[in-house]
């Protein structure tokens, strides 16, 4: 199964058709793991943009797409979430690289145990300077 298959099944799972605009926007996400603005994933599929946010919100309804703030251009960027994974953001520039080396799995349990809520959706974000903004800004 691809993760296009997966991630397919798993939005018919939650109630929610496959539409082509929907597969369209979710193989994209997939395979460019950009973080890609609304306008770039509309450009790039040469989509209509009211389409473009009408399908996002149906995917981030789903919990197949996550919505990340870089706090650098006043977009939202995208992206696909079926594997936990936390987000490290660089506030001089606001690139955005996922992060797999920490196990995310167990968050969402000890959170319930700790809390008591139903934990329905888990994020976690770092901010700092990637080593591009670092050397531009002449920090060791």
């Amino acid at each position: 199964m691809t993760e296009l298959d997966e991630a397919l099944t798993i939005l018919q799972n939650r109630g929610f058709k496959k539409t082509p605009q929907r597969i369209n926007i979710l193989e994209y996400l997939i395979q460019h793991r950009i973080h890609p603005s609304a306008m770039k994933i509309a450009d790039s599929l040469a989509m209509n943009l009211t389409t473009v946010y009408n399908t996002l919100d149906v995917l981030i309804a789903s919990k197949l797409v996550y919505p990340i703030d870089n706090n650098q251009d006043g977009k939202k960027h995208y992206d696909y979430f079926v594997h936990p994974h936390y987000h490290v953001i660089c506030r001089n520039c606001g690139r955005i690289v996922d992060g797999k080396n920490i196990d995310l799995q167990n968050f969402p349990t000890l959170a319930r145990q700790a809390s008591g809520y139903l934990i329905e959706q888990t994020s976690l974000e770092f901010t700092g300077l990637c080593p591009a903004c670092q050397k531009l800004l002449d920090i060791n």
